[in-house]
């Protein structure tokens, strides 16, 4: 019996999950693209040769990039090209299959019963696209601490604390425990970041930025986004001194173009 490679790992449990959920979240199925990925513990040829196939694009992006727009890099997998949405989030499904009210109401609950699952992997794939996202920028990863993950790059340090919503950042808690300069132990000296995924609606954005952005702001917290359908990820509030950092970010003067336009609209 032939040993399966990395990526046929991959292909295989994408293809087990769209055999078992025909109708599925669009979040989920990113989510579970990502989890597929990093089980499947690819070399580094393999990772060269994943990002080949998908066109040059990071390996989770790029194969869920390759299902949603019809040309899946896995020609087994099923082609999910159609979708509906159901209490504000998106469910795709193959458009040659009949479903009934009942297989949506299905779908819909299985979805809303993975939630507390879902929320663990969505945790670690963005502490994985972090990671990966400070060693292009020079750092290298130190550990990890009460759920606070720290980089660092010669003299200098950066701690990131990951949320799974932006609904969920607890500002004040981040901000009672930065300590003054003068009081911080050595060890947890460096820039605190927080790292959101992106969303479905800008709504919960612009609430906090008017509710919280100053605050945060003030501290010397910053803020970043991650768009894990791009494998990206871009400044929210504050601003990074790190050039390194900062050439690593797809749209650097994201930070800036919100503060000049949500300040401006009362």
């Amino acid at each position: 019996m032939m040993t399966m490679t990395g990526i046929e790992r991959i292909e295989g449990s994408l293809r087990l999950l769209l055999q078992e959920k025909e109708i599925i979240a669009r979040c989920e199925l990113l989510l579970r693209t990502y989890e597929a990925v990093r089980a499947a513990s690819l070399s580094d040829q393999e990772k060269e040769e994943l990002h080949k196939l998908v066109g040059g694009k990071a390996g989770a992006p790029g194969i869920f990039a390759s299902m949603m727009n019809g040309a899946p890099v896995f020609l087994n997998l099923p082609k999910i090209d159609t979708y509906t949405q159901m209490n504000g989030r998106i469910f795709h499904f193959l458009h040659t299959q009949k479903y009934n009210r009942q297989d949506f109401d299905r779908a819909n609950r299985l979805f809303s019963a993975a939630l507390p699952e879902l929320k663990g992997i969505m945790r670690q794939n963005l502490a994985d696209l972090v990671a990966d996202f400070m060693a292009q920028a020079g750092y290298r990863f130190v550990d990890e601490r009460q759920e606070r993950l720290t980089f660092a790059a010669g003299e200098r340090r950066l701690r990131v604390q990951v949320f799974t919503s932006i609904k969920s950042v607890d500002i004040e808690k981040c901000l009672s425990e930065k300590s003054p300069p003068e009081k911080r132990p050595a060890e947890q000296e460096g820039d605190c970041v927080i790292l959101v995924p992106s969303g479905e609606s800008l709504e919960p954005f612009v609430q906090f930025f008017r509710e919280k952005g100053g605050a945060a702001e003030e501290a010397g917290l910053q803020i970043w986004i991650a768009n894990m359908e791009k494998g990206t990820i871009d400044p929210f509030i504050g601003y990074t001194t790190d050039l390194d950092i900062y050439e690593q970010f797809n749209n650097p003067r994201l930070a800036e173009m919100v503060r000049t336009n949500w300040s401006a609209r009362e």
